[in-house]
């Protein structure tokens, strides 16, 4: 599965950049993707999650922000790429783990 994600995410990447060098706009390029993950997460959701998930968990306001965030993230990489080389935008992204890190260290 690691594999599958690295490969994915790295012709991800290969393909944003073509994309918005071709002219796409990078908000378009977002809202496109936008759409085609809410497709695909849906219908793993239906195949693969099982259960439904619990509603009164508390979970989903933290899950709409994680989509906020989610989408921030890729509108500012799309527009990376159309303004920088992919071969610096790719690897300096991939850089987010630190904040994870940083944030589970003074939080968790």
């Amino acid at each position: 599965l690691a594999l599958c994600c690295i490969c994915s995410w790295g012709i991800w990447g290969f393909l944003a950049k073509l994309v918005t060098a071709k002219g796409m706009h990078p908000v378009a390029l977002s809202a496109v993707s936008s759409l085609t993950t809410a497709l695909t997460a849906w219908i793993a959701f239906f195949f693969l999650a099982g259960a439904p998930w619990d509603k009164t968990s508390g979970h989903i306001p933290f899950a709409l922000l994680v989509g906020i965030l989610g989408s921030v993230g890729a509108i500012t990489f799309f527009l990376a790429l159309q303004h920088g080389r992919a071969s610096l935008v790719v690897p300096l992204s991939a850089l987010y783990p630190a904040i994870t890190i940083l944030l589970s260290f003074f939080f968790l």
